[in-house]
């Protein structure tokens, strides 16, 4: 089921309008799409909500969930929700390429949350995290907990696959500790609330 549709691509990043504004992918959520045979994944790195008035921020209402429903109708029109995801590879014969597909990305392509089978797939290798930390605008000690806690979840609690690598996480960062130790921090907190 399509969670948002491509409205904007650079390069090796997309921009996608949500389909629905209490169903937007947030932060480390992989997604997919098709393009022509490949399926394409991605991670989300950001997300907004804000207004499509030309004047630009919306106002606090003070109204609860039901409220807002009975007396403003018109909010899902006026609010939007958008996601940005880092391109990471894409599926060919059975297969994770990690690198850009060699056609360009289509605009106003339906976006999905990848599966299970997808997201095992785009993390067996460690380099679907050097992506991430190669990208521009993106605070990898935000999303890349959140990656390794869905990877994590997607091979069934495998903690020796965190520890993997976790240990290449460390190489990537260049065995800063000063960047490693929050994501490691986050990461703990993540999965031990499991």
């Amino acid at each position: 089921m399509a969670v948002g549709e491509i409205i904007d691509i650079s390069f090796t990043q997309i921009t996608c309008e949500a389909k629905d504004l209490d169903n937007i992918p947030t932060a480390g959520q992989f997604i997919k799409f098709e393009l022509d045979n490949y399926k394409v994944l991605g991670c989300v790195t950001r997300y907004d909500i804000g207004s499509i008035s030309q004047e630009g921020y919306p106002r606090a209402l003070w109204k609860t969930p039901d409220e807002l429903k009975r007396f403003y109708p018109q909010l899902e029109q006026i609010l939007k929700g958008y996601f940005k995801c880092i391109i990471l590879g894409f599926i060919s014969n059975g297969k994770f390429i990690n690198c850009l597909p060699d056609r360009s990305i289509r605009l106003h392509t339906m976006v999905e949350l990848a599966d299970k089978k997808d997201i095992l797939l785009a993390t067996q290798s460690s380099l679907f995290l050097n992506s991430v930390i190669k990208a521009k605008d993106v605070d990898i000690v935000e999303v890349i907990p959140w990656m390794l806690y869905f990877a994590y979840i997607a091979r069934e609690k495998d903690y020796e696959y965190i520890e993997h690598m976790g240990k290449e996480l460390n190489a990537y960062l260049k065995y800063d500790l000063n960047l490693l130790t929050p994501i490691v921090e986050r990461l703990e907190n993540l999965i031990s609330h499991l």
